[in-house]
């Protein structure tokens, strides 16, 4: 049987883009972004063909940051979920569609019959919520979960997509209830250990241990080092994953591959199938699987996600057909590393690589849009004046005018009723349900 070996290629340029051009490209995004280290990986087939650092681990040490240094992912962390779950269901020890009550007892009322599949899609109407600072051992997740009141529920489950840190929080628990272990230990032993990732934690006191690139933030107009670090373990599952570009790149050869690395099946082809499968549509028009963004880039699927954390930002794109995939990485708040991401993906094969999901314009009578939308102790107030839709949200109103389908400028979408009468709001990827 043919071997496949998983080969780092530092000395020489990517198969698909060469080098300089990368370089270029990298150092142009960590002054742009002003983020002190960034790490970019190209996985070509079962090839990294691209791991290297630009800037630094540490405003204060100036260290050098290279692939493998730690980071902490942010929402790229949801694939991993994703797929721990489906890795469970595949063995037996849950099923997606089965009310989430049957295994999470202390859940109450209409929570407990939420399913995994709404929890992985952001269709369970949760609120979305995410608390940087708090517990760090193993109970807390439990205890998140247990304190949980219907309340968090805004919309009618499977209703609307809308993303909800707090649902893949949920989606945790079920994890080490099924596993049978604290959810860090039960993802290690799903996915990380299996996969070889060898650096790769949930726990703050083992990345410690690693070189690690420090989380920063800008204070006062400059950048520093982010103390003391956010951790919540809590709400881990939702976004705070350690691991670096050259741990994550194995990963990438596995879900470009079928579920393959080195020649060992490691993570079944069919969880790999389902975790990219394009379950729901969102707002926008566009498509999401269990923890992956799904789309179509010149009529081929590909598949990507993002994260932003307290300190650091994230992005993964990749396309199976075309056998390529970037991994970006940044130690910095709110680090928008995917256009980066996207620019290397074009240059390693030249295909577009952003998504078209324009539509043609919806007729709507924009006076069924007006009114008061919320979630949770937030609204969005949507009013009609002088023929002009306003929004008014987080103290603000802007104007919106509609760019195609049934959304506006700034990303806001409607989902209407039978009648054209607005039922939700969307900004971005969080819905509002009408008061």
């Amino acid at each position: 049987m043919q071997i496949f070996i998983l080969l780092t290629l530092l000395a020489r340029g990517a198969a698909g883009a060469d080098q300089a051009a990368i370089d270029r490209a990298a150092e142009a995004t960590l002054r742009r972004l002003k983020a002190p280290g960034l790490v970019v990986v190209v996985v070509e087939g079962e090839r990294v063909t691209h791991a290297k650092g630009y800037g630094v681990a540490s405003v204060e040490t100036r260290e050098p940051v290279g692939p493998d240094h730690l980071f902490r992912v942010g929402s790229t962390t949801k694939m991993f979920v994703g797929a721990g779950v489906l890795r469970l269901a595949e063995q037996g020890k849950l099923s997606l569609r089965t009310p989430v009550g049957s295994y999470l007892s202390e859940l109450p009322g209409p929570l407990a019959d939420l399913t995994a599949h709404q929890l992985l899609t952001h269709t369970a109407g949760l609120m979305d919520r995410t608390l940087m600072y708090g517990a760090h051992d193993d109970t807390a997740l439990a205890a998140n979960i247990r304190g949980l009141q219907p309340d968090v529920l805004f919309a009618k489950p499977g209703e609307i997509y809308s993303y909800s840190n707090l649902g893949y929080a949920m989606a945790g628990r079920l994890i080490e209830v099924a596993a049978m272990k604290p959810f860090a230990d039960a993802m290690s032993g799903l996915l990380f250990v299996p996969l070889g990732m060898k650096r790769t934690t949930f726990r703050p006191t083992m990345a410690m241990t690693y070189p690690m690139a420090q989380g920063h933030i800008v204070q006062q107009g400059e950048t520093v080092v982010a103390r003391p670090a956010a951790d919540h373990s809590g709400y881990w599952p939702a976004g705070s994953m350690f691991t670096s570009g050259n741990d994550f790149a194995r990963w990438a050869v596995a879900v470009m591959n079928g579920g393959r690395i080195e020649g060992r099946q490691v993570v079944e082809a069919e969880v790999v199938r389902s975790l990219t499968m394009p379950h729901v549509s969102t707002p926008s028009g566009g498509q999401y699987g269990y923890g992956v963004s799904v789309q179509m880039l010149d009529g081929v699927e590909a598949y990507s996600h993002g994260g932003s954390r307290l300190g650091y930002g994230s992005f993964f794109l990749w396309c199976p057909q075309k056998k390529t995939g970037v991994i970006t990485l940044a130690n910095l708040s709110g680090a928008d590393t995917g256009p980066l991401a996207r620019e290397i993906f074009t240059l390693a094969t030249a295909m577009r690589s952003q998504p078209d999901t324009r539509k043609p314009l919806a007729e709507m009578d924009l006076s069924k849009l007006t009114g008061l939308y919320a979630q949770y102790t937030s609204y969005v107030r949507i009013a009609l004046e002088g023929g002009e839709l306003r929004m008014t949200a987080d103290g603000r109103t802007t104007v919106l005018k509609q760019t195609g389908g049934t959304c506006f400028t700034g990303g806001v979408c409607f989902t209407l009723d039978g009648s054209g009468r607005g039922i939700y709001v969307s900004r971005g990827s969080r819905g509002y349900a009408r008061r």
